[in-house]
């Protein structure tokens, strides 16, 4: 329970701060994540574009980037899996970064993290070893407005509100990745 008042603390902290989307940074300075570094890291960066590798999978109406690396991640009495959700509602969130001037995939960063990825996680049926660049918002606990004055708390993000994070990016901000 402690545990889970720390990363929250650190959270909203993070969101406090605010920190800014990194889209004016040089390419070379975009962070290259594994699913559980970003979600482990969410205080350093939420609200920051980042580049974040693991298993993509979708089923059609949602898409998700997942790592199986036991991390269990507690908000609102609930736990979501190591997953991060990259479908969001355009109307709901701002835009996504645009790629930095210049930007090149740093191969380097994403093959090590594919291969830390990979160590743990298992490509099932339909899925493949994706690199995604976006902002990173790590705040599943949200108000949403309705309309005509109402609003809802909204728990998670994706279908079902079933991941702690989301990744929202640019249409050209996704490289798919060849593994073992």
């Amino acid at each position: 329970m402690a545990r889970t008042a720390v990363i929250v603390a650190l959270v909203l902290s993070a969101l406090a701060a605010g920190l800014t989307a990194a889209s004016d940074a040089p390419a070379g300075t975009v962070p290259v994540l594994t699913v559980c570094q970003a979600l482990r890291g969410a205080a350093q960066y939420s609200g920051r574009a980042v580049i974040v590798v693991g298993r993509a999978f979708g089923n059609g109406e949602d898409t998700w980037l997942d790592e199986n690396c036991g991390l269990g991640i507690v908000f609102a009495g609930r736990t979501f899996p190591p997953a991060i959700s990259t479908s969001y509602d355009a109307s709901e969130f701002a835009p996504p970064p645009p790629l930095p001037k210049g930007f090149k995939w740093d191969k380097r960063s994403i093959e090590k993290a594919l291969a830390e990825v990979a160590s743990t996680t298992h490509l099932a049926a339909k899925a493949y070893w994706c690199a995604m660049y976006g902002r990173l918002e790590v705040n599943p606990v949200r108000q949403i407005d309705l309309g005509n004055g109402h609003t809802a708390q909204a728990i998670g993000y994706g279908r079902g509100g079933a991941a702690a994070a989301q990744l929202v990016g640019p249409s050209d901000g996704v490289l798919r990745l060849k593994g073992k």
